[in-house]
């Protein structure tokens, strides 16, 4: 995902807060009482680790990773006191297991197949303590039918972000959205172009992949119900599942 170094600048300034002040209370509500006070947590797909440091100055332990160096290097320099590692959330390994992991901001859609989000989930539960919680959100297939098309601008006197989506393909289930970006650099206009895809999948998709990698006890919940209102909770659903307890074995 080095896609997504060019963007991490303009996602440390704009996205973090306007997302982050509707999710965590949330998350507060769902997820965070099961978490000990002083426990270790896991950010899968942390970004510039916004996240990261509002749990962190709850006293819990954060180990944040994602692939883009770019999001890492913010991360790092925004939150000290949480560790962070540049890797792939298909593919990652930690010490020691967590008392909970969490991935926010519709990450997860952006992981385009299936296979891959089984490897993703089975990652998770590989670094959770029997019993332990995994929250995230995710976007269900209304959200793409309504958002994705729009087009959305940011002006400044040294940058500029042009954000316009594409729409949504109902085949392949693939929204994908173009971003320009110029920013003014020691007195010279630098463009950078990408595109980004997210994958939208069904409830049923993933009920079937956690399983599949060792959770039990899933919820969801329409993030509108929960209080986040306007475009970000149209069609977000969060998602609170348990990974699968160790079971005692039968007295002989």
């Amino acid at each position: 995902m080095a896609l997504y170094d060019d963007f991490s600048w303009f996602y440390n300034r704009y996205w973090n807060e306007d997302f982050h002040s509707l999710a965590f209370p949330i998350l507060e509500r769902i997820w965070l009482p099961r978490i000990p006070e002083d426990g270790r947590v896991l950010d899968v797909c942390c970004g510039t680790g916004y996240l990261a440091g509002l749990l962190s100055a709850r006293g819990l332990h954060v180990t944040g990773i994602d692939a883009s160096p770019g999001m890492i290097a913010h991360a790092r320099e925004n939150v000290p006191a949480a560790e962070f590692h540049i890797a792939d959330a298909s593919a990652f390994r930690v010490p020691g297991r967590y008392d909970g992991a969490v991935s926010t901001f519709d990450s997860l859609n952006h992981i385009l197949e299936t296979k891959a989000l089984d490897r993703v989930f089975l990652r998770v539960a590989k670094a959770l303590k029997p019993g332990a919680p995994f929250v995230f959100d995710i976007l269900l297939e209304s959200a793409y039918r309504t958002n994705w098309a729009d087009a959305f601008s940011v002006v400044r006197d040294d940058h500029v972000l042009l954000i316009t989506g594409t729409g949504f393909d109902f085949r392949t289930k693939l929204a994908q959205c173009r971003i320009t970006m110029f920013r003014l650099i020691e007195g010279e206009w630098r463009r950078s172009d990408t595109e980004v895809q997210e994958r939208c999948y069904s409830t049923l998709e993933i009920d079937s992949a956690l399983s599949r990698a060792g959770f039990e006890s899933t919820s969801y919940y329409d993030a509108r119900d929960l209080g986040m209102s306007g475009q970000l909770g149209q069609g977000r659903t969060f998602v609170v599942t348990t990974r699968k307890r160790l079971k005692t074995p039968a007295p002989c």
